[in-house]
């Protein structure tokens, strides 16, 4: 039971993950590309979606007991 708790909790960080990156690429095509710090906000939602992702992966490791 736990194993399918750890494997939703990966696939719900995945799904946030790259609606993040997807909404950071919006803003930098949006205004990201005018604005000198269009690519450190590109970046800052790079490694947010990078760290959500990570959180995901350990739940799942965790969970699943192996």
């Amino acid at each position: 039971m736990l194993a399918r708790l750890g494997n939703v909790l990966y696939w719900l960080g995945c799904i946030l993950a790259a609606v993040l990156i997807t909404g950071g690429i919006a803003l930098w095509i949006g205004e990201g590309q005018s604005s000198p710090n269009g690519y450190y906000i590109l970046s800052g939602f790079a490694v947010v979606a990078l760290v959500v992702w990570l959180i995901g992966r350990a739940c799942r490791y965790v969970l699943s007991g192996t």
